[in-house]
């Protein structure tokens, strides 16, 4: 699959590959947010009802480039999360509810670190309770970075947790992919609605193209 470039340069392709993907999704220093619009669809579905098979490989190089991947309870359930083989993950949740997903199963994935309370046993050694959250969300997933140095992470959420990260300015980056769009007027229109909805402040950094699908990134400002 070939990518077109539109903005900040328009007309330059590249090839849908790991090598052009470093250079067009560098690392970010600090937390980036990741997520998929589909044309007509609720905000609040499950990818599954946005993503596509483009959107699926650059999740992949995304967490390729990042040391830690953060979720919430909520997202994990929904999407029945796996554990990954590029980096630990984090589940974020205040339920005290068995956590019936993937990612909690014997695996060969990484390590994932639910907030659940000390002592709880999942089927996977690799799946560790680390006790509640006891701080806003932002202090305790900054403090767990710190504490694991953890400097390229990701966030994989719905909005409404992106929105309480936005707020107290944790996100550098916004990475929005945009699926069933024919007209670069209504995607942009699109991801500029979804940050006004998570508050965040942003610039344009960068816009590529593949057929109807359309990929944004936003920095902080």
């Amino acid at each position: 699959m070939i990518l077109e470039q539109v903005f900040p340069v328009a007309g330059k392709e590249v090839a849908f590959e790991s090598e052009h993907l470093a250079v067009l999704y560098p690392k970010v220093e600090g937390l980036r947010f990741n997520f998929v619009i589909a044309n007509g669809t609720n905000l609040a579905a499950t990818s599954d009802n946005s993503t596509n098979k483009l959107d699926r490989e650059l999740l992949r190089f995304i967490r390729s480039q990042s040391d830690l991947i953060i979720t919430t309870g909520k997202t994990a359930r929904a999407e029945n999360l796996a554990a990954s083989r590029f980096a630990p993950m984090l589940i974020l949740t205040t339920s005290s509810e068995d956590l019936n997903i993937a990612a909690v199963q014997a695996n060969e994935g990484k390590p994932v670190y639910i907030t659940q309370r000390l002592g709880i046993q999942y089927p996977s050694e690799k799946a560790i309770a680390i006790g509640g959250v006891q701080d806003q969300l932002p202090e305790f997933v900054d403090s767990f970075c710190r504490a694991n140095s953890f400097k390229h992470s990701v966030l994989e959420s719905g909005m409404e947790t992106a929105k309480i990260f936005a707020s107290s300015g944790n996100i550098n980056e916004v990475n929005l992919t945009l699926t069933n769009f024919t007209s670069k007027l209504d995607a942009e229109a699109a991801a500029i609605d979804f940050l006004g909805k998570i508050g965040f402040e942003a610039q344009l950094l960068q816009i590529l193209r593949a057929e109807d699908t359309w990929f944004f990134r936003f920095g902080a400002v």
